[in-house]
């Protein structure tokens, strides 16, 4: 059984190290090329139901995933859901940009 006092002594008695603060070095352009993808596809994602408050390049980039997986046969599963992520995408951007889907050839 050891004491407080012998526990201190073991812990004084212990070197003192200093440590020195490295400077956090830059991240080199394929770090940040990286970084920004994996914000892009966390924008996707995070904008499946929430298309009103996306940003411009978060639709298109939804809307292009969207008509990818549609020409994916094996995705057929997910074609349904799929449909409507696209039509919901299709509708913001008419809306927001005042677009005439009409046929006017």
């Amino acid at each position: 059984m050891t004491s407080s006092a012998t526990r201190d002594n073991t812990v004084a008695a212990s070197p003192v190290t200093t440590t020195t603060t490295k400077q956090p070095q830059p991240a080199t352009a394929a770090q940040r090329q990286r970084a920004y993808r994996m914000r892009s596809k966390r924008a996707v994602t995070q904008a499946i139901g929430q298309e009103d408050s996306a940003s411009r390049v978060t639709l298109l980039a939804l809307l292009g995933s969207d008509l990818a997986l549609l020409e994916d046969e094996s995705r057929k599963s997910m074609h349904t859901a799929l449909r409507n992520s696209a039509r919901r995408v299709s509708r913001t951007l008419v809306t927001r940009y005042g677009i005439d889907p009409g046929d006017h050839s």
